[in-house]
């Protein structure tokens, strides 16, 4: 079937069969529907629901525990599926979409980011080697499903200049650290979310912020991961 017109068929089918007897909030619901089925093709169905949903993953790992080998292809955790082998239908008819536990994530994560680092950081340089200066630790925040990162760096005219220290913390393991710190990170989530630092040796001594890490992690009662 054409996927551009996957979901007005099944619409138009719908109104066909329940003809005349169709009750009148139905009919209005199915008659809207017919008019949205036109700009509602698989990718237009992806980007507007299933990229925000705590099942979603741009790429997924085969079989279990194989992290070798990564599909590269958008992944539903829900329906253990890639979503090349769902119909447009079967994910704009999806009823497990949800944003509760990444909500839960990004909280736990704001939660540290301005609770912990922050007040733990306030008088900590960090030294920039293209510009040979010191500056104050800036953070910049971000969020997509089962993952939130809090990057170290620093404000600047331009706007914020990137470090080499990332901080994750994952409530699900998706492919992207690549397969040895996906084998460590699967064997530390036994326990709910994990804290992930990426960082070079250097730049964690230079700042000492180890030990704030290990604190973090303990006061949270989440595991961490080194790379």
């Amino acid at each position: 079937m054409d996927n551009k017109n996957e979901i007005l068929f099944a619409v138009r089918e719908a109104k066909r069969t329940l003809g005349e007897g169709a009750n009148f909030r139905v009919a209005d619901a199915l008659t809207v529907l017919e008019g949205i089925a036109p700009f509602l093709d698989k990718d237009a169905v992806i980007k507007m629901k299933c990229r925000g949903c705590d099942n979603y993953a741009p790429a997924s790992f085969p079989l279990a525990n194989d992290f070798w080998a990564v599909d590269k292809n958008e992944y539903c955790h829900a329906k253990s599926a890639s979503l090349k082998n769902l119909t447009a239908l079967k994910l704009a008819s999806c009823d497990q979409y949800s944003h509760k536990a990444q909500d839960e994530l990004e909280s736990l994560g704001k939660s540290i980011l301005e609770e912990d680092l922050r007040p733990a950081l306030a008088e900590r340089k960090l030294y920039d080697r293209c510009k040979f200066a010191s500056y104050c630790i800036a953070f910049q925040f971000q969020s997509s499903p089962g993952c939130v990162s809090i990057e170290f760096g620093h404000k600047t005219d331009e706007g914020f200049a990137r470090s080499d220290i990332q901080l994750y913390i994952l409530g699900r393991l998706d492919p992207g650290f690549g397969p040895e710190a996906s084998k460590k990170i699967s064997e530390a989530m036994l326990n709910g979310p994990v804290l992930v630092v990426k960082a070079s040796a250097q730049t964690r001594r230079q700042l000492d912020i180890d030990y704030v890490l290990e604190w973090i992690a303990e006061k949270r009662k989440m595991d961490i991961v080194y790379l």
